[in-house]
């Protein structure tokens, strides 16, 4: 099925070659002096030709990864895949397979990624990856003191902002904090949904911390959390219930990340 985007893509490629080979030998027709060899018909070159095909073979491969992480993942959670792991994983080289004249199996790549994402594996990884990014995001480390109140699990984030532009009085989050809190806030999505809490992943799902903007000490609430959101960090105020069971979650998904951090 794949593969045979790979064939059609091909058969088009030969198909333009020969209709501009029409076309170059119309126009020498039509001017039978063409003297110097200027023709207005370009026809591509043969390597022109080349890295269009093995283009499109990587996009296509970046596709059918895309597609895994959207089909495997759990739930609404996210899942991430390394297209170029997996295909060393797999044993294919596109270029090389190309370069051979033949066309890479993407219908075998695509059977690796259901055999090694599907079902439960492919839940079983993205919980791992989600309970590290909450690790990394809020700088756990094995003795890491959780504090805990009489009404919250409170977290803090290092989240650096600097003066809007556009909003007189308010901030924004820097450039250089974005990633990091979005990955962030995607764990706790994932987290979220794994344990039926689906609302709060659905807001921290789609909250876009690129366009936010806020005054210092704003409180932004969700089901379970409230979040306050300070020039240099953001404190997370879960409930007893969500921190708890995130508690469990980190423990569950994330325990050998946990312990390399003893090292940091």
């Amino acid at each position: 099925m794949f593969t045979n985007l790979v064939h059609l893509f091909k058969t088009a490629q030969d198909a333009a070659e020969r209709a501009y080979g029409n076309v170059l030998a119309a126009e020498k027709e039509a001017f039978a002096d063409l003297g110097a060899g200027y023709t207005a018909m370009n026809t591509r070159s043969s390597y022109a030709t080349e890295r269009e095909l093995q283009e499109f073979c990587s996009r296509l491969t970046g596709r059918l990864v895309m597609e895994a992480s959207r089909k495997f993942a759990p739930g609404s959670g996210r899942l991430d895949i390394d297209k170029d792991a997996e295909l060393k994983r797999f044993g294919l080289d596109v270029g090389k397979v190309l370069e051979a004249g033949k066309l890479p199996d993407l219908d075998g790549f695509w059977q690796h990624l259901e055999k090694t994402y599907a079902g439960d594996a492919g839940r079983e990884v993205a919980f791992s990856q989600a309970a590290k990014a909450i690790i990394n995001g809020f700088w756990l480390k094995p003795d890491s003191q959780i504090k805990r109140t009489s009404s919250a699990v409170v977290l803090e984030k290092r989240v650096s902002s600097e003066v809007s532009f556009r909003s007189s009085g308010k901030r924004r989050i820097h450039y250089g904090s974005t990633q990091t809190l979005a990955l962030t806030l995607d764990g706790l999505a994932t987290f979220a949904f794994k344990h039926d809490f689906g609302a709060l992943g659905q807001h921290l799902k789609h909250c876009n911390v690129s366009d936010l903007e806020f005054e210092t000490r704003q409180k932004m609430s969700f089901n379970g959390l409230d979040v306050v959101m300070f020039n240099d960090k953001w404190q997370f105020k879960f409930s007893h219930q969500v921190g708890d069971a995130l508690s469990l979650f980190v423990s569950e998904y994330g325990a050998e990340h946990l312990a390399s951090r003893d090292r940091y």
